[in-house]
This record gives structure tokens, C-alpha cells and sequence, in this order.
């Protein structure tokens, strides 16, 4: 029973962390795609690997933030990502006791920091954040600034890897660069130039053996190389884009495992659910009390309704309600499960 009921609560949250509330019509094409590399439900996948390689002190580097407004709003980022990052980063925390690193764009660092600080944690440097864990006391995290130039990129990647030694590295709504070394909108415009360049973090996690997992949405992120012929086939600009590269929005960078949902901070939200109810601290469960105040830390903070295009509480084009909504249907569904399957 135990592998049944797992599997029964992996299936509802996938369920719910791809509705289409957003009519955006993209993921039917993404989950089916990345479940066929999966075999099964992809939070039960992802939730066992987390548990897998992850042993309590190691290092996890986080990343998420996306500028996609340079030219109407240059610095500012959006609200999908940095809420499903900070939520995604406390269940590791609480449930495998390891040291979130967060990876963003410079001028994210204070907004980020500001989100975290409503979710829970105290961001302090790196080389602190053992000290946590040892006394049972506050949760931290660190916030680090990651470089937009691709030389600079290339270098301080391998220097992050090398200092900080992360068991796994986890991209959230992060936009990914495709084969010309560019990253574009859901309208195929390119992007990279003030985009922090992540894209070399992932692949030479990859190569040194480094776990890699990411969180998307619409098939323009790091991550979605691992279904880049369904991006190419069925997602708008997947296989030509708007801009000079021609190239397409699906990206090159490819990881262990990709979750797909129809927004990223949902698809976190899944993840932090069945890994808390996975590790026996159900009791964790994210609510629709700390969603609030982290999307309202998040407003405050100036991240934006990428779809909406305002600084709202809203994601996506969905207002707060729908997402308190989704917080309680996800906590709901684990707590039944946990009744129901034994």
C-alpha cells in the first residue's frame, strides 16, 4: 500500500498543478511530454530523487527570476518563480535539513531577499549558513548575484560550483538560452541582455556528475530541452522566433529531470507538498496564510504579473484568490491522501 498511496497523491497534485486556470493552452503539451520521459507522475519522480541524493548540511543551489520587461520595466522581475523558489527552498529546509543557495540576476538580489525574509528565512552569506542547521535554530538561506555577461557567467559558474559544492542545483521559471546563446519571451523576442547568463551553471553542474532538476511553464525555460521537439512542434515560436537568431525559443540546456506545470510557483508548490508529506512532516504543509504574505512581500518588493503586466498580487494573469485557492486544494489533497491510502 505504501508505493500505492504515494503514487495516488503524486497523481492528484500533478493533476492540480496543471489545470489550465490561465487558458493559456500550453501545458497539455509540456506535462504529457515530460511525463513520457518520466514514466509516472513527475512530482513522485522528482520528490524521490530530492530524497535520494540529498543528505542533511549539503548545499542546494536554487536559481529563478526573470527581467522580462527590459524595455518597459529594465531590473524588475516577474512574480512566477521567486514565491515557488522560496516555498520550494523552505521544504527542503524543514524536511532534508540543507543549505538553500539562491542564484538570481543583480538587481533581483534585494527583491529576492525581501520574498525570503516572508517565507520564513534570515539570508545571511553562504559560509553561515551550516551554523542553522547545527543549533535547530531559524531557517537560512543565502542570496547570491549571478553575472548577465556570458564570459562572466562561464567563470563565476565554475567558481559557485567549486566553493560551494551543491549536491543538486534546481531551476525555477528561469529562461534558458537556446543553440545562438539567446533567451527569448513567450513571443519570441530575445531577452538575453540583461539576462543573467544561468544557463552555464546547469551544464557544468551536468558535467561534473552535479544532480540538476527544473520548474517550467511555457517551454522557454532551462530545463525544457528535455522536450524540445514537443516546444518545437507545439508551443508558438518554439521552432522559429521573432528575433535575428531564428533559432526558436525552446532552449539547449538540458537537465535530470524536468517538472512542467501551469505555473512554475504551483508546480514548486506540488514539489514542497509530497516532499514534506514524503519525509513525515506533513504538519509543514505550505498554507494559504504564508501564500499571502509572500505574494504581497513579493508586490511590495516590485516583481510584477508577467501576463497581467502590473504590479499586482497576481501570477500569470491569475489574481490572489486563485492562488490561495490552489495552496489549500494542494495542502487538502496531501492531508486526505495521508488519511485515505493508509
Amino acid at each position: 500500500m505504501p508505493e500505492t498511496k504515494w503514487r495516488l497523491i503524486a497523481e492528484n497534485l500533478d493533476s492540480l498543478m496543471r489545470i489550465d486556470i490561465p487558458a493559456r493552452g500550453i501545458i497539455p503539451a509540456l506535462y504529457e511530454a515530460a511525463r513520457e520521459l518520466a514514466g509516472g507522475p513527475l512530482t513522485l519522480a522528482a520528490v524521490r530523487m530530492m530524497q535520494e541524493t540529498l543528505r542533511k548540511g549539503d548545499v542546494v543551489v536554487l536559481t529563478t527570476g526573470w527581467i522580462d520587461q527590459p524595455v518597459a520595466a529594465p531590473g524588475f522581475g516577474e512574480t512566477d518563480g521567486p514565491l515557488g523558489t522560496i516555498v520550494l527552498a523552505r521544504a527542503l529546509r524543514q524536511a532534508l535539513a540543507v543549505c538553500p543557495v539562491i542564484v538570481t540576476d543583480e538587481s533581483l538580489v534585494d527583491g529576492m531577499k525581501a520574498v525570503a525574509q516572508a517565507g520564513g528565512f534570515h539570508c545571511v552569506a553562504p559560509g553561515d549558513l551550516h551554523g542553522s542547521i547545527e543549533a535547530g535554530k531559524l531557517m537560512t538561506l543565502s542570496v547570491l548575484p549571478f553575472p548577465a555577461d556570458a564570459a562572466q557567467a562561464a567563470g563565476q559558474a565554475a567558481a559557485l560550483l567549486e566553493t560551494l559544492k551543491p549536491a543538486m542545483c534546481i531551476a525555477v521559471e528561469r529562461g534558458g538560452m537556446n543553440e545562438a546563446g539567446r533567451i527569448h519571451n513567450m513571443g519570441g523576442k530575445d531577452t538575453s541582455a540583461t539576462q543573467a547568463k544561468v544557463d552555464y551553471l546547469f551544464q557544468q553542474a551536468g558535467a561534473l556528475g552535479i544532480k540538476t532538476l527544473a520548474v517550467g511553464d511555457g517551454g522557454n525555460e532551462i530545463g525544457m530541452a528535455n522536450i524540445r521537439e514537443a516546444i518545437r512542434d507545439k508551443v508558438a515560436f518554439g521552432d522559429v522566433c521573432s528575433c535575428a537568431c531564428g533559432l526558436g525559443i525552446a532552449p539547449s540546456t538540458k537537465v535530470d529531470f524536468l517538472v512542467t506545470a501551469t505555473i512554475s510557483n504551483w508546480g514548486c508548490y506540488a514539489l514542497a507538498a509530497l516532499l514534506l508529506a514524503y519525509c513525515g512532516k506533513p504538519e509543514l504543509l505550505h498554507d494559504a496564510v504564508r501564500e499571502e504574505r509572500l505574494l504581497l512581500a513579493a508586490a511590495s518588493a516590485g516583481f510584477h504579473d508577467a501576463i497581467y503586466g502590473g504590479v499586482e498580487w497576481s501570477v500569470d494573469g491569475c489574481a490572489l484568490p486563485a492562488h490561495l485557492s490552489m495552496v489549500t486544494l494542494l495542502k487538502e489533497s496531501v492531508e486526505q491522501g495521508l488519511k485515505r491510502y493508509g
